[in-house]
């Protein structure tokens, strides 16, 4: 075997070689010393010969055990991301996606679409043209650049997603009508005071989470916003059992809530990776969690804290309804920093 034979046969020696000999020409040192882990530098793939004339954005999954609205702002980021440079998106949430459903929903695998329309004509990547696939430091170079970190988002991260969700953003059919209903059924059109309250996990004090809010605090500022602005109901949306009977307490009748919603009954974990014998769970969860979003969203004012479903319902307010609530009343315990890292925690996988 010749040593250009040999150096062929070896990927990191071939690397090595291709630097000493180019090592003089500038463009091809920036490219090595910032290429790589850069959102300015894309790779293109090539897989057929379909959607020509056209870049496709695989905006698939982040996956790493995130719920819904984590993986759905992740989602809002990365448009905007292909949005920016002219590229087309494409949007699959497949295995590695929580709330997927092995055996599909309506014949459908891509569980993207068993809430939402497509984003685009693009049905699939398969044998597209030209293809460059969703990295981490895409979507972190977005929310780097509108000042959002973790569950705070800025003024103008929402001013900047909200055109982006009400361009390729839309419900599919059978969704619309059934979160339209539900809204309807429940709360009506009286004035109504919407209360979020995340439980569960968010409890074990996970790094760059938020310090829960201590359910006192929202009923506090319940008591405030009924007296003063004279609201007829409240609607909770909350995923622990305990807080419904802790809200009934205070309010008697005036607590509106989706009664077949999933909620944990104490056991701390997260529902999202909860498991049941009824029919298509995860897809049910998806869609619970969904319908809660949907309702606080339109209510007339709300009480929470920091949580996924509160940063992207700013961006669908104003996306859809052009305006903010009339009482947003976010409770900021500030952010735990510490060592307990969530996707180290064992906690943040579905049990299969």
């Amino acid at each position: 075997m010749g040593v250009m034979d040999f150096l062929k046969k070896s990927e990191k020696l071939v690397f090595w070689n291709r630097c000493r000999l180019h090592s003089g020409d500038p463009e091809f040192r920036q490219m090595v010393l910032n290429g790589y882990h850069s959102a300015d530098f894309l790779e293109l793939r090539h897989y057929g010969d379909e959607y020509p004339g056209c870049i496709v954005y695989d905006a698939s999954e982040t996956g790493n055990g995130i719920g819904f609205f984590a993986e759905f702002g992740m989602m809002l980021s990365k448009l905007y991301f292909a949005d920016d440079r002219g590229m087309v998106p494409y949007v699959r949430w497949g295995e590695d996606y929580v709330y997927y459903e092995p055996e599909g929903v309506r014949g459908e695998k891509n569980a993207f679409l068993h809430y939402f329309e497509p984003v685009s004509e693009v049905t699939s990547i398969e044998h597209a043209a030209h293809v460059v696939h969703q990295r981490a430091w895409h979507w972190e170079q977005v929310r780097a650049a509108y000042q959002t970190a973790g569950y705070q988002v800025s003024r103008e991260y929402v001013e900047a997603m909200a055109p982006v969700l009400k361009k390729y953003i839309r419900y599919n059919r059978e969704t619309e009508t059934y979160l339209a209903d539900a809204y309807e059924g429940l709360l009506g059109s009286k004035k109504t005071l919407a209360v979020h309250y995340r439980g569960t996990d968010f409890n074990r004090g996970y790094n760059n989470h938020p310090i829960p809010v201590r359910i006192e605090q929202e009923i506090e500022k319940v008591r405030e916003l009924l007296t003063a602005n004279a609201y007829e109901q409240i609607f909770l949306a909350t995923d622990e059992t305990s807080a419904v009977e802790r809200f009934r307490q205070e309010f008697g009748d005036k607590v509106k809530l989706y009664e077949d919603t999933y909620r944990d009954d104490g056991s701390g974990e997260s529902v999202a990776f909860s498991e049941s014998k009824r029919e298509q769970h995860h897809y049910r969860l998806g869609l619970e969690v969904l319908r809660d979003q949907y309702t606080l969203t339109r209510c007339a004012g709300i009480v929470c804290g920091h949580s996924s479903i509160i940063s992207v319902a700013k961006v669908m307010r104003a996306a859809w309804y052009d305006d903010t609530w009339e009482d947003f009343c976010l409770i900021d315990n500030g952010t735990f920093h510490n060592n307990n890292k969530f996707d180290e925690s064992g906690h943040a996988r579905r049990k299969t």
